[in-house]
């Protein structure tokens, strides 16, 4: 059984099967730990395809950055553009607060990993580098779809 299950409900017409699946679940739980029902709307994630193009991004820059004398391995420019474009966020541990940490882009989702990558893209064209961007990407696809 895992920690935690996400329930989407499309339709009016679905809640009574999506609560019969809630309320089988809720019988299994074993409560050494209260369970938690939240509602909220559903966005979709940050995709794979989307985490790939960043990465590549990322290999792309720090081979790029460091023909031009520079010494940036992939993660730091990863690091860097996060603290550019995502900023920090505070996490709670337990009683603990962790300040001026990097979000995470597992975090996102797909809308607003596209608007990242935009700021990436955008922001490496401006200091003279063309990221590649792969013709069957989804990346590509939803910059076509906002020029329609």
């Amino acid at each position: 059984m895992s920690d935690a299950d996400s329930v989407k409900v499309y339709r009016a017409e679905e809640i009574e099967i999506r609560l019969r699946y809630i309320a089988d679940r809720l019988k299994d739980w074993d409560y050494k730990k209260p369970c938690a029902i939240t509602l909220k709307p559903y966005s979709n994630p940050r995709t794979i395809s989307q985490n790939a193009m960043f990465h590549a991004w990322c290999r792309y820059l720090s081979a790029a950055v460091n023909k031009r004398d520079a010494s940036y391995s992939e993660e730091n420019v990863k690091l860097l553009l996060k603290q550019l474009f995502l900023g920090t966020e505070e996490i709670k541990v337990g009683k603990t607060i962790i300040k001026d940490q990097l979000r995470k882009t597992s975090s996102l989702d797909s809308g607003e990993m596209h608007h990242f990558l935009n700021q990436v893209y955008e922001w490496a064209f401006d200091l003279g580098f063309n990221l590649p961007i792969d013709p069957q990407s989804e990346y590509r696809k939803l910059k076509q779809q906002q020029v329609e």
